[in-house]
């Protein structure tokens, strides 16, 4: 071989061994970025297992010193009873949040595996092999036939009010003496505790069910009511190898081909989906909403796992009637995890409400949106609960209130097409050339709403502000309520308050500071007053509380119903 010859085979050979140090350097880099996300992943559900159980602790300090501080005098026979039923549901407490955290640690196990061994030069060498040789054939396909621990934990947490109900109900049959209406407070408060606990450790479609539970006074006693408003649909967010896994499957390409930037922390992240900033290769910033992997197959199962548990407790208890939060449900999450429907709904509202310079509605950015995949204009502004931020950002608060009531009453009563989710992480403001300008964020519950039910919705404003209670009567009739026609003047007022928001029933008694304290005797008038409830009205009417509270907290004063009959 002449020197020439041997200068190229040695100069080649360089070369191929660079290539080969360099792959082997980007795999060992990228295995090593998904041992570290691995690790992250599975130290965020061990601390959430640890915060399951400080949060039974607490839960079950809190019910001790209730217990204690019931009785009055010294203690007698329903007081040992009442310490009878605090050991039982503390036993339940601590099943539960054993389960609960065993649970949170298999999931970490399963995703972390999952983060580990994944595919191409992201795995870690080995690991896939491995843990699937480690098991005998047929365990996988064993395993995934078998019950998901949160089916264990909602069917405990559904014993356990079950039980708790029960015994005090046979109690007061055959020993009166022994059950007080203390006992039967201190059960609702368990109770309403374990479904918060339970849904703000699991999430998913628990959190949305209990959140939908709490505006249903008719359904639940007021405590439920009470304790379950305090739930928000907030989790830890995925890591970055699952989302940039998720992006990538979405739109069929390596994410680098679509974005020049794009942020590992997420802006948001919630039950569905959590959205991050990015920046599209030689476009602008963008918003990207990522559904989570899986998420709609754990949806159904906790759907599946709450109809069982709710036919069994109607089996059990006739009298209480849970099916309406399941078919709440089950119209609801269909769209909230549909974007293609999303981005639809985006263009119709935005064309809709195109006439007005102070909103703002994120456009859709075409060709890389899909079912779970969502891109659209990046749009900031102040959270509108932050009052303070609306100050220094030089917004008036009360502007701000009435920008809100007039839009959404615009959308609810000339428009016919509604953004049905304004809680206040969904709103934003800036300033703009006239005034506010009103940001309108996430639209999977964008509807279009029924011509009746609007017609039905504007005549029972109008009787509403005549007080007209006959034509109000009529009004609510046709928006499809079965009303008894022994419903009286405050039930039915109350019944505009949970649909409207309006603090309807404290105007009419005088007694606002009572309401609180009536409404477990206002949610059981209402329950034996109404039949079903459509889950259109259900809809708007949630959303009207939600912008009914957002306005108490800018402008208390405010005269929302003059400024809703101006649309209406």
């Amino acid at each position: 071989m002449d020197p020439k010859e041997m200068a190229g085979f040695y100069t080649e050979a360089a070369k191929n061994l660079s290539r080969g140090w360099l792959e082997a350097g980007s795999s060992l880099f990228a295995a090593n970025r998904r041992l570290v996300d691995a690790a992250r992943l599975w130290g965020d559900e061990t601390r959430a297992a640890e915060e399951v159980l400080a949060r039974a602790s607490r839960r079950s300090g809190e019910e001790t010193r209730a217990v204690v501080g019931a009785g009055e005098g010294p203690p007698d026979a329903a007081s040992l009873a009442r310490f009878g039923d605090l050991v039982r549901a503390q036993t339940f407490l601590w099943t539960v949040a054993n389960l609960t955290a065993a649970e949170r640690l298999g999931r970490a196990a399963s995703e972390s595996a999952e983060a580990m061994a994944g595919s191409g030069p992201g795995s870690v060498p080995g690991f896939a092999a491995s843990s699937a040789s480690g098991f005998a054939p047929g365990f996988a396909e064993l395993a995934a036939s078998a019950p998901s621990p949160r089916v264990f934990v909602l069917g405990v947490v559904a014993a356990d009010l079950w039980v708790g109900y029960a015994a005090l109900r046979e109690r007061a049959r055959w020993a009166p003496g022994l059950v007080r209406d203390e006992d039967w407070e201190l059960q609702h408060r368990r109770g309403a505790g374990r479904v918060l606990d339970a849904a703000a450790a699991l999430g998913g479609t628990l959190i949305k069910a209990a959140q939908f539970a709490s505006s249903r006074p008719d359904l639940l006693p007021a405590a439920y009511v009470e304790i379950l408003s305090e739930l928000q649909d907030r989790v830890p967010p995925q890591p970055w190898t699952v989302i940039e896994g998720a992006v990538s499957q979405e739109i069929g390409r390596p994410l680098q081909e679509a974005f020049q930037e794009f942020d590992h922390e997420p802006l948001a992240s919630a039950s569905i989906a959590q959205v991050h900033r990015a920046r599209l290769v030689g476009g602008g910033e963008v918003a990207v909403k990522v559904q989570y992997p899986g998420i709609a197959g754990l949806i159904e199962a906790d759907l599946s796992a709450l109809e069982g548990i709710f036919k069994a407790i109607s089996s059990l208890e006739p009298s209480v009637n849970l099916q309406p939060i399941l078919d709440y449900l089950r119209w609801t999450l269909p769209m909230e995890l549909d974007f293609e429907r999303e981005a639809g709904s985006i263009s119709a509202l935005k064309k809709a409400l195109s006439h007005r310079d102070d909103i703002l509605i994120p456009e859709v950015v075409a060709g890389l949106n899909t079912r779970r995949l969502l891109v659209m204009e990046l749009a900031e502004g102040v959270k509108i609960t932050d009052r303070e931020g609306l100050i220094n950002a030089g917004l008036d608060p009360r502007r701000v209130a009435e920008l809100l009531v007039e839009v959404y009453a615009e959308q609810l009563f000339q428009r016919g097409v509604f953004h049905a989710d304004p809680h206040p992480g969904n709103l934003f403001v800036k300033p703009g050339p006239n005034g506010p300008v009103l940001v309108l964020l996430d639209h999977g519950l964008t509807v279009d709403l029924p011509p009746d039910l609007i017609a039905a919705i504007k005549e029972a404003i109008e009787a509403l502000t005549e007080g007209d209670f006959d034509a109000l009567t009529g009004a609510l009739r046709k928006a499809g309520l079965d009303i008894s026609p022994n419903l009286d003047l405050d039930t039915l007022l109350g019944l505009v308050g949970v649909l409207f928001g309006s603090d309807q029933t404290g105007e009419a008694n005088g007694e606002g500071d009572q309401e609180a304290t009536d409404l477990g005797q206002f949610g059981l008038k209402l329950g034996t007053s109404i039949g079903h409830i459509p889950n259109d009205l259900l809809l708007v009417g949630r959303a009207i509380g939600l912008i009914d509270g957002t306005v108490r907290q800018l402008d208390p004063d405010l005269d929302t119903i003059e400024i809703v009959a101006r649309y209406a």
